[in-house]
């Protein structure tokens, strides 16, 4: 039998030792790859990682617009809204994968799953915001019981307002999102004038406060991102978060109502997209103005970037215009 003596016994345990301490640091470098790949927004320094990053912001915007022309011209059904976003999901991967690919990258976007739908409500042509019933009303229902989902966010995006006219002070347009089950409101209200050396002034009430922003404008209409919270592309402190929490239907509980006040004081057009339960019916011919569609109102892409020292892979929720959570 053969017999090991003390050099041997020592040389085989360095071995030993140098084994295990190899093993130990492959498995590191591997627990350290996973966690650059789930937490990489908080990994600036892993190789690649900014790269990733700005390339995911840009699908997460480029399917946003994608879902902003699909809900405008493929309103027919929900398959054809479905249809055109997932076209324009495959677009923006093969674009951004054949800009990329020359320095060793692959980029790829599809979407996860079916999209979340609500109901576009609009008007396209220029006139009064009054209802479009057979005899139009300056004050009207333009939502029943819009419903958060659940998650925070806020069930209405992409409120846009143009405006053409615009009411004097003391007959103000209102907008209202009415909490339900007697809880309280958010109120906006609009007037001024505009062309040359106008001023857009709007005045929102929450359930705790009031705050009023006024911004001069010298183009022709007034441009009123409600749920953006800017005013001719300008911030309005009075539709934003801060010391003054003024973001649409902020603090009016988990379900409200939208209603138009005095619709025959503004002129101009009008677009919103609200998630709900129950979608509008869906149209297959231009509708008339204002009017109701089915839409998209968000969706969820996977996204993965690959380099030769980095993989990345996430699901990114893209709602265009979605107000922050309230």
């Amino acid at each position: 039998m053969a017999h090991l003596n003390n050099d041997d016994r020592g040389q085989i345990i360095l071995i030993a030792a140098l084994a295990l301490a190899v093993t130990f640091i492959g498995l590191a470098l591997v627990v350290n790859s996973a966690i650059y790949t789930q937490n990489l927004a908080s990994r600036g320094e892993v190789a690649g990682s900014n790269d990733a990053l700005e390339m995911r912001a840009i699908v997460e915007a480029n399917v946003g617009q994608g879902i902003i022309a699909a809900n405008r011209y493929n309103y027919s059904t929900q398959t054809a809204l479905e249809a055109a976003v997932r076209e324009s999901a495959r677009t923006v991967s093969t674009q951004t994968e054949r800009q990329r690919v020359t320095s060793g990258t692959l980029v790829n976007a599809t979407l996860a799953g079916s999209p979340t739908y609500g109901t576009r409500i609009a008007q396209t042509n220029t006139s009064l915001f009054e209802s479009g019933e057979a005899t139009p009303s300056a004050d009207w229902m333009v939502r029943e019981r819009v419903t958060r989902p659940g998650d925070g966010t806020n069930a209405t995006r992409r409120f846009v307002i143009n405006a053409t006219e615009l009411p004097s002070s003391g007959s103000e347009f209102v907008v209202t999102a009415n909490g339900t089950g007697g809880n309280p409101e958010w109120t906006m209200r609009i007037w001024g004038d505009v062309g040359p050396s106008g001023t857009v002034n709007v005045e929102v009430d929450t359930p705790s406060d009031t705050e009023t922003c006024d911004v001069s404008i010298e183009e022709p209409y007034a441009h009123i991102d409600v749920t953006g919270g800017t005013v001719q592309g300008e911030p309005c402190l009075a539709l934003q978060d801060g010391r003054f929490d003024g973001r649409f239907a902020h603090g009016v509980g988990d379900e409200y109502n939208i209603t138009y006040g005095s619709g025959d004081q503004i002129r101009g057009n009008y677009s919103l997209v609200v998630r709900d339960s129950t979608p509008a019916s869906t149209l297959d011919t231009a509708p008339a103005s204002p009017f109701s569609t089915t839409a998209i109102y968000n969706t969820t892409v996977r996204y993965r970037y690959d380099t030769s020292n980095l993989r990345y892979e996430a699901k990114i929720r893209v709602a265009p215009g979605e107000p922050d959570a309230s």
